[in-house]
């Protein structure tokens, strides 16, 4: 007898179409508990994405339901899921069990302000056992590396088997644990709020022990201490994902970003507590660089709690990846143009602080573009002519030409992030789950085991029973006019194309019937085509007959 631990596929099989191979791993994944993703990716990775995306779910059934009992539960993701230990199970009466309070009638009346009607859902599961796992037994940490080293789009975040083990994992325990995480942080934050305003205004002659001795110095030592406190899940948290992903997938600039967090934290806390250089500007400096920093590592948690999944880090992200390049052409030019009225001004020096450094020139550019120019100093100089001949070029290549494709380039960028919000809401999500169970202990991994189930199950609407408006059934027009339409442009064309879709599914559905039809339905037809054709060369002399008798009564 084979063993279940055996691969689901030997490699480069002979003869072996890429149909019969997914067969053999839906065969091999259904067979034993050995058969599992990680056997999927070691017997057949060049499948693995195509099983995902062609037989990673199964349909089990479909029952009908009220729609209050199951729309509220599915509202934001599309789907309900729950773990088990079987692939198949009595789905009705488990996901009854699951929405018991909504379907009780009484709450039922309560919650609804219309009416109550029936709805069709479709039980699913995936089909991958222990998709689920911790770490890279299971499916998301695979993925995620794979798309981090850009081996993969990242769409595979969407297919239904991936997205159902996200939705999963977040609703059992990602969800409570990244508000955990994210109380740990708003200590931290809040911590070092207080000792910032409590900073500004400190006695800084003042040596520790005289400091602690006032009532304003023991909370300032005290928030300082609460704020290195709540940092300190986090070192953890940087610690355990250096050590999972390593340093060439950890190293961005965002993780970059919080590392500094640390550090700067840590070196406030000892110059100030040592009183180290404590009248110098560089504790000023440390304390105002912590107080930004700290404000925007918030959009880690926004970007997947906020419900518009447009959050301000991965629109910056993805607009500075195609922007860099030509922010550094442009600041080497403006360093050209810097360069040259620095020494169109060298006798001026004293009379115009604004070219008196190179740094300053540069500092003027940078004004010049984003506020404007004061032609009086350019009238005023030794060399106005020159002066007002270099000015208009700037003018003409910085103010027009070039911020005019730096927001070009930054709407373009825009627009592809919110094409994509979808998925990268999704990828979002996986990644900050990932990330969450890096860290947690074994410990508590075995004490929870409904956290990995064997098997995931997915509730979602049937999308033809859904009680929704058809968007070519609206009159999207109010006037004449394309500008008073109620639908946008981009809208009225999905609209267009989606029935065109259904036209052309429709047409492909009767043409499949039309040629299953049988060889003696065919003959019928002829018959019939034949006979219609007698019919009609009846009914012709028929007519000839009667317009023959009109004409000769006329005559």
């Amino acid at each position: 007898m084979e063993s279940s631990e055996a691969p689901l596929l030997e490699r480069q099989n002979s003869g072996q179409t890429p149909s019969d191979a997914s067969e053999d791993l839906e065969r091999g994944l259904d067979s034993g508990a050995g058969h599992d993703f990680r056997h999927l990716i070691d017997s057949q990775p060049e499948a693995v994405i195509k099983f995902l995306e062609k037989k990673g779910m199964k349909q089990l059934g479909s029952f009908s339901v009220p729609d209050t009992a199951v729309l509220p539960l599915i509202r934001g993701t599309g789907m309900l899921t729950l773990g088990s230990q079987q692939r198949n199970i009595d789905f009705e009466p488990e996901w009854r069990r699951k929405m018991q309070v909504f379907l009780d009638p009484a709450h039922a009346s309560k919650k609804a302000k219309g009416w109550t009607g029936k709805i069709e859902v479709e039980a699913h599961v995936v089909t991958i056992r222990n998709a689920a796992a911790a770490d890279d037994a299971g499916l998301l940490n695979p993925l995620l590396k794979r798309w981090q080293d850009q081996a993969c789009s990242q769409m595979v975040f969407g297919l239904p088997a991936v997205q159902s083990v996200i939705n999963f994992k977040w609703d059992r325990w990602a969800r409570k644990l990244l508000l955990l995480e994210f109380a740990f942080y708003m200590v931290w934050l809040l911590a070092f709020q207080v000792f910032m305003l409590l900073f500004q205004d400190e006695d800084l002659s003042l040596t520790l022990s005289q400091l602690v001795e006032t009532k304003r110095g023991i909370i300032t030592v005290a928030s300082e201490a609460l704020a290195l406190l709540g940092m300190t899940p986090f070192i953890y948290i940087e610690i355990c994902t250096v050590l999972e992903y390593g340093p060439k997938r950890w190293l961005s600039i965002w993780n970059l970003m919080d590392l500094a967090t640390y550090f700067l934290q840590i070196a406030i806390d000892v110059l100030h507590l040592s009183r180290l250089n404590v009248r110098s500007e560089v504790l000023s400096i440390l304390v105002a660089s912590q107080c930004l920093l700290l404000w925007l590592k918030i959009q880690y948690f926004a970007r997947v709690f906020q419900p518009t999944k447009n959050a301000f880090v991965d629109t910056l992200r993805s607009v500075v990846a195609d922007v860099k390049w030509f922010l550094l052409f442009l600041v080497l030019t403006m360093w050209g143009f810097a360069g040259a009225f620095y020494i169109l001004f060298r006798e001026d020096q004293q009379q115009f602080q604004e070219f008196s450094t190179i740094w300053h020139a540069w500092l003027t550019m940078f004004n010049f573009m984003v506020s404007g120019f004061e032609f009086g100093i350019f009238y005023d100089c030794h060399n106005p002519e020159a002066a007002i001949c270099l000015v208009v070029l700037y003018m003409f290549v910085v103010a027009v030409i070039f911020l005019n494709l730096l927001v070009g380039i930054m709407t373009d960028s825009w627009s592809k992030v919110k094409d994509n919000e979808g998925l990268r809401f999704l990828c979002s999500k996986a990644e900050v789950i990932d990330e969450i169970e890096t860290v947690v202990p074994q410990w508590v991994k075995n004490r929870n085991p409904e956290w990995y189930p064997a098997y995931i199950h997915v509730l979602k609407v049937n999308p033809e029973s859904a009680d929704e408006v058809e968007m070519d059934s609206m009159w999207s027009r109010i006037g004449g006019n394309r500008g008073e339409s109620i639908l946008d442009d981009k809208t009225e064309l999905n609209v267009k194309l989606a029935k065109i879709t259904k036209q052309l599914e429709a047409l492909q559905a009767a043409m499949d019937i039309q040629g299953k039809k049988p060889v003696n339905g065919q003959s019928a037809s002829a018959n019939a085509q034949s006979g219609q054709q007698g019919s009609d060369d009846s009914k012709d002399d028929d007519i000839q007959a009667e317009r023959q008798e009109t004409f000769g009564k006329s005559g």
